[in-house]
């Protein structure tokens, strides 16, 4: 919320006009910690959890995501990005 409601007030204050280089500046600094920790946020989340699962639960898990059984980097799931899901599994090219 906090990355949505900073690049809302950047956009407010470009509409705005009268805009200091400081204000702008200070502004996208905002919009890029809240985008920062967001991003963050996301990951460790994925490190956190399998520790807290049972086998059976991370294995229902990557079924429901489609992953399948057997590689990896023998299908991209729906909704994956296929030459970043390769890269991050370390498929051959």
């Amino acid at each position: 919320m906090r990355f949505i409601e900073a690049e809302a007030a950047i956009e407010a204050a470009l509409r705005a006009g009268n805009l200091e280089q400081e204000q702008l500046r200070a502004l996208i600094e905002t919009s890029a910690a809240a985008r920062a920790e967001l991003r963050y946020i996301h990951p460790v989340r994925h490190l956190e959890t399998p520790p807290l699962l049972s086998p059976e639960q991370i294995a229902h898990y990557n079924e429901l995501r489609g992953y399948g059984a057997g590689s990896p980097c023998d299908a991209v799931p729906d909704g994956h990005d296929s030459a970043m899901w390769r890269r991050h599994n370390g498929c051959e090219d």
